[in-house]
């Protein structure tokens, strides 16, 4: 049977009151993985923190909607989760939540090794990191911990191979998702030249991209990449020759000139939904940018 996991105590320190189930694979299974399902089934919960705890990747997906309020760097952030919603983090860095609803969430711990070992089989280079930005749906998966719900409540009874199976596949699923490759300079030459590493690059556009209407701040994207809110300032200005701040303004102008083109809509419509405070707000932006206002242009380019 899959080994189960003797007194998952992180997760229980982390979820005190919680139910908690855990296995993991069958020894000497290239694939190694670690899986637990931690629920709750009534209101007010309160407090979840986890201590940081070694330097594997943590993949949690909900299975259900859930209101949560993370805290990052000691400052509280309304955070809700979809169900199907899937975050990822490092267990060296510690994690704190406030939870008022019920909730059942999917952990899948894996480590660097394992991953490199499925990525040789899958003839693509080791994995740096494992990045998403918030907000990310996963059917997939929460499809395959679905499956692992039976053999999660009755290990006795499950086919080790099955879980083995699954396990490899939510291995090769998360290298083709969320995978960022280790194809950079050493560490100290990336602090030497001040820039980010490429996956650091990738994830911070990413997460600044996927929120146009500024919900995620500079800090959460910064702590995303492992770095301090400063140093994440200045490294991306090295890397990709202008702020974060500038580079998130340039999304919202193009995604507007995409919806002045492709719509009828008004300006002050398009401004909401483009992340700006107000019309006149987007008219400074848009005109500094552009060189002209914004309905100005639309009237030029739709000719």
């Amino acid at each position: 049977m899959p080994a189960l996991l003797e007194a998952p105590t992180r997760l229980r320190d982390a979820y005190p009151g919680a139910s908690v189930q855990a296995i993991r694979t069958s020894p000497g299974c290239k694939a190694a993985l670690e899986i637990a399902r931690v629920a709750y089934p009534r209101p007010g919960f309160g407090t979840a923190c986890a201590e940081a705890d070694g330097d594997d990747f943590l993949l949690s997906v909900s299975l259900t909607r859930a209101q949560r309020v993370l805290y990052c760097a000691d400052q509280p952030r309304a955070m809700p989760l979809a169900a199907e919603e899937i975050t990822i983090r490092r267990t060296a860095d510690g994690y704190r939540a406030e939870l008022h609803d019920p909730f059942d969430f999917l952990y899948f711990r894996v480590s660097r090794a394992s991953l490199d070992r499925v990525a040789e089989d899958l003839g693509a280079g080791r994995v740096g990191a494992l990045v998403c930005p918030p907000g990310r749906s996963d059917p997939v998966l929460a499809r395959l911990g679905n499956a692992l719900l039976p053999a999660l409540a009755h290990p006795a009874q499950a086919d080790p191979l099955f879980v083995d199976h699954l396990a490899l596949a939510a291995q090769a699923h998360m290298i083709q998702a969320y995978g960022a490759p280790m194809d950079e300079p050493p560490a100290s030459q990336l602090a030497a030249r001040g820039g980010l590493a490429g996956w650091q690059e990738a994830l911070a556009k990413e997460m600044l991209a996927a929120d146009l209407l500024g919900d995620v701040s500079i800090s959460d994207v910064a702590q995303g990449c492992g770095l301090s809110r400063s140093y994440f300032i200045k490294a991306f200005r090295q890397t990709v020759g202008t702020t974060p701040h500038r580079w998130l303004l340039e999304c919202r102008i193009e995604r507007a000139k995409a919806l002045l083109l492709a719509s009828a809509c008004p300006v002050s419509d398009i401004a909401r939904d483009c992340g700006f405070s107000d019309q006149a707000h987007m008219t400074r932006v848009f005109a500094s940018v552009v060189g002209a206002p914004p309905a100005a242009w639309r009237r030029r380019n739709q000719r």
